[in-house]
């Protein structure tokens, strides 16, 4: 299970695979984007149960929203 170590500035872009399951595994929200950031497109995961599924492979990126640390994880195989 990949984990993504998130800060307050937008991620290095993460790949994820159909079926992925992407989790906030942190106290502190997580926003994330697909492809480039996008202010108007985020999903904001809420701390620790923050998740969601993706149908197809795409490329996300994704930023803390505030200043602790954060983590992404990535389920893969379902």
């Amino acid at each position: 299970m990949p984990v993504y170590p998130i800060t307050d500035s937008w991620s290095d872009p993460i790949s994820l695979q159909a079926g992925d399951i992407v989790q906030n595994h942190s106290p502190h929200p997580i926003d994330v984007c697909p492809g480039e950031p996008d202010e108007a497109n985020r999903l904001r995961l809420l701390g620790y149960v923050g998740a969601f599924q993706v149908d197809d492979a795409v490329t996300i990126v994704a930023r803390g929203t505030s200043h602790g640390s954060s983590a992404l994880t990535v389920v893969r195989g379902f």
